[in-house]
Order: C-alpha cells, then sequence, then structure tokens
C-alpha cells in the first residue's frame, strides 16, 4: 500500500491523510507481510489486528521493489516519487514500514498442546 492516490482537480499525485483509514489492517492473515509507505509514521499498533511493526530489510526492499516497478509501468508513479518524502528523497527503509503477524500470537497458535510429528 502506498498511501497515495491522484488529485479529483488536476489528476497530480498526492498523498493520503492516513496510509490506512481503518483499524483493520492485518485481519485473518496468518502469514506473510504487509509493505505500507507510512514515511510519518501514522500508523499505529491498535490499527494492525493481530500484526505488529518489523524492520525492513534489504531482503524485504528485494521483495518488493519490482512490485514497485510494475506499479510504475502501470500508473506512471516512478519508485524515486514514492521514496520522495518532503521534498527528499529517502531509504526504502525510512519510508515504508513492514507489518507481520505478531509472534507471540503466531507461537500461541501452534501450542496446542499436542506434540507434532515428522513422517
Amino acid at each position: 500500500m502506498n498511501g497515495i492516490g491522484f488529485d479529483d482537480n488536476n489528476g497530480s499525485i498526492r498523498e493520503y491523510d492516513s496510509p490506512y483509514p481503518g483499524s483493520n489492517i492485518f485481519s485473518l492473515a496468518s502469514g506473510g507481510a504487509i509493505y505500507v509507505r507510512d514515511p510519518h509514521k501514522k500508523l499505529v499498533d491498535e490499527q494492525l489486528n493481530g500484526g505488529e511493526f518489523a524492520k525492513i530489510t534489504d531482503a524485504d526492499w528485494k521483495l518488493i521493489e519490482p512490485y514497485l516497478k510494475e506499479n510504475e509501468s502501470l500508473f506512471d508513479i516512478s519508485i524515486e516519487r514514492l521514496l520522495t518524502v518532503d521534498g527528499k528523497k529517502k531509504p526504502a527503509k525510512d519510508v515504508y514500514r513492514k507489518i507481520q503477524p505478531k509472534k507471540a500470537a503466531a507461537s500461541a497458535a501452534n501450542d496446542d498442546g499436542l506434540e507434532e510429528f515428522n513422517n
């Protein structure tokens, strides 16, 4: 989620007030991750619904960069534009936030009191 859209009046790119306005961003997710453009850190823990913020790594960027390149070709929103905040280009780790399932919640979900066995 990039938290941006096109202005209705002139078609220019504009940032939304919040990258995600709701409180259910990680609803029903059991794995994986969500990457959100949130350079001003507006998302809060209460919106994550079972998720938690995690550090963006180089591997994360390698994963999402091809999607952003495709987004660029489809919507003409450059990666450079997405990484520009308040007129300055920033590293991806300072612009995007990673949301993953809470570790405690994931551990509790696997702890049903039964032993696992391997075949």
